[in-house]
């Protein structure tokens, strides 16, 4: 009977890993798709994109069901209890960094209405790094890799700084031309949407941590951001000192 009960709980712990390795390959298509349709202003794509969020809620919601069944079957071993949380904390942030596509996808549809602002460039930038940042944690989790998973952990502040340098640019694309005022507003979220990915992804790194070694990860978190302390001057009129 032992022995039944442990094969069911085996087989119920891969039936979790299979349906989050299919969570986690639709949120990543999803982010790469509201970048791409950002990028080319392309508002039938953005627009399927925010449906699609929809099956990333079915997901979060079934994984749950599924663990909850689980931890209702009795108590399950350390390293298995350890795994099934990290799955729990992972569905959680996939289903975040979906509602961050999601919500690039809905600006997309506004900002395509304007004319381009000069801003737009590096705002697209950003979203490729953070795509690439939400890649790297999930080639890390699929692999138990808690060198590369650390090696995203480390390296979110450099995604902060683009943020910061972003940031500003938007902030004088806005005091140059004020018609371009709605559509930088825009990008100011956009740009914000895909630093949290960045955010997702280190949470993500914890995660791992957690699951291969058994305990957190203790080290200051790095964080760069420091968007809430920049001001832009206005420019000076021609004759004006």
């Amino acid at each position: 009977m032992a022995v039944a009960a442990s094969h069911s709980t085996f087989l119920a712990r891969r039936a979790l890993e299979t349906e989050l390795s299919r969570m986690a390959a639709l949120v990543e298509n999803q982010l790469q798709a509201a970048i791409s349709a950002f990028e080319r202003r392309d508002v039938p794509a953005a627009e399927g994109l925010i449906d699609i969020d929809q099956r990333i809620d079915e997901f979060d919601r079934d994984i749950e069901t599924k663990i909850m069944a689980l931890l209702n079957q009795g108590p399950l071993p350390e390293d298995a209890l350890r795994e099934v949380m990290t799955i729990m904390k992972m569905t959680g942030e996939l289903e975040r960094v979906g509602d961050l596509a999601k919500n690039v996808a809905k600006r997309t549809r506004i900002i395509s209405q304007e004319a381009p602002a000069s801003p737009n460039s590096g705002v697209a930038r950003m979203g490729r790094a953070s795509l690439r940042q939400f890649s790297d944690i999930l080639d890390a989790y699929s692999m138990k890799n808690l060198d590369a998973a650390k090696a995203v952990w480390g390296g979110d502040d450099e995604l902060d700084e683009l943020y910061n340098s972003v940031f500003q640019e938007i902030l004088r694309a806005m005091m140059q031309d004020p018609a371009k005022v709605n559509a930088c507003t825009h990008l100011v979220f956009i740009a914000k949407n895909f630093e949290r990915v960045g955010d997702h992804a280190t949470n993500i790194a914890e995660a791992i941590h957690f699951q291969v070694t058994g305990s957190p990860l203790v080290e200051m978190r790095p964080k760069g951001d420091e968007t809430a302390t920049i001001t832009a001057e206005f420019p000076k009129r021609s004759g004006v000192v």
